[in-house]
């Protein structure tokens, strides 16, 4: 992309692409975004020996101090040596596993199951490239880019059929509606939404998280409604999450939306803002954040800023489809920052944890066991 690969580097480039599918896609998402142009200056600028210096020397001085105490600073000077770190980690060469694990858990891939508004169910991994009738007289194309709906149909209110797609754990799936619009759905999610648009309004129905790039249409408003809350676009970018603990989240990329609960008004939100609805008590908090954070797993990577080792485990769970379980609860609370490919066999992530934090993992069958 900056124009001073080798014809050396091409080959090596395109044996990597090669490898696998989950390369190929990383690379592909990164060749149609815009990720390259907006953090590549700030890669450039980075000082990794010096960071990585001054990362050992805090290990060094703290290990002079109680065990206890060095696993909480570790985690915690991660943070200004966030970028640094992260690259290292996404770079650094394959070493042999300091982890109990013999069993190989590899990342999701695609694959979603459509149910049909007659109650019939298609598995979508397994169909080859093609037209599916998605409702009588109405077809969509199954592509390498995912399932693309007719966009020429626009129905009546009382004729709107529906479709749903539900990704299991350990899958996603990329959908194209009917109104041009595109949807890119992460793991354990389930959409609903009409086959055809009507003349009113768009609406579709949201459980898990998805990435919306809304097509403009001032004519016809489109909702994501979910749990309590529904979301108005106004023509834009947007991710939403609701498995999240502390509550529905809905982070602005570009544009406008609107959040609306039940109990309020409208809050309005500007690029670059996270607003963060608690199911408990009904309110709404929006704070500025890094958008790039939240849709990064778009991109085929994991991003970590200080969260809880419970946090990022229940994220691992439904990404690699595994189960959890903690032989020491107090382990849960310690916290890590750090990007790490998405696409990549689980040991990895873990081995860079346990790198960070001390904590060990092993794995029986589809369990992950963490212990300290």
């Amino acid at each position: 992309m900056s124009g001073a690969l080798s014809e050396g580097e091409r080959q090596e480039l395109e044996l990597w692409i090669d490898q696998n599918d989950g390369n190929r896609r990383f690379f592909e998402d990164m060749k149609q975004g815009n990720r390259f142009a907006e953090e590549f200056p700030e890669f450039c600028q980075i000082d990794m020996e010096r960071g990585w210096v001054r990362f050992e020397q805090h290990i060094r001085q703290e290990r002079r101090n109680s065990w206890r105490r060095v696993l909480k600073y570790v985690a915690a000077i991660v943070v200004p040596v966030a970028i640094g770190f992260s690259i290292w980690l996404l770079n650094r060469e394959e070493k042999n596993s300091i982890l109990p694990i013999s069993e190989m858990i590899e990342p999701g891939q695609v694959k979603a199951t459509l149910e049909l508004p007659g109650g019939k169910t298609l598995a979508l991994k397994d169909m080859k490239q093609g037209e599916i009738e998605v409702d009588k007289g109405l077809k969509a194309m199954q592509t390498t880019q995912g399932l693309v709906y007719d966009s020429t149909v626009v129905l009546n209110v009382e004729e709107l059929k529906f479709n749903t797609l539900k990704i299991p754990r350990g899958g996603e799936f990329r959908l194209t509606l009917a109104d041009g619009t595109r949807v890119i759905l992460n793991s354990a999610t389930r959409l609903k939404y009409p086959v055809a648009f009507g003349q009113r309004e768009r609406k579709v129905y949201l459980d898990g998280e998805a990435y919306f790039e809304v097509e403009t249409d001032t004519t016809r408003p489109f909702y994501v409604v979910m749990d309590r809350i529904q979301v108005r676009v106004y023509g834009t970018s947007f991710n939403v999450n609701t498995h999240q603990e502390k509550g529905i989240e809905t982070v602005l990329v570009e544009g406008k939306v609107g959040i609306k609960t039940f109990a309020a008004g409208e809050y309005v939100l500007k690029p670059g803002e996270l607003a963060c609805f608690d199911r408990k008590s009904g309110t709404v908090e929006i704070r500025d954040v890094d958008a790039r954070q939240y849709t990064a797993w778009t991109r085929g990577i994991f991003t970590f800023e200080e969260e809880t080792l419970e946090q990022i485990m229940a994220t691992l769970s439904l990404w690699y489809d595994v189960d959890v379980f903690y032989q020491v609860e107090a382990v849960k609370e310690l916290h890590f920052s750090g990007h790490l490919e998405r696409y990549k066999e689980i040991r990895n992530i873990l081995d860079a944890i346990t790198e960070a934090t001390g904590v060990k993992f092993s794995i029986k069958e589809r369990t992950i066991i963490v212990s300290q």
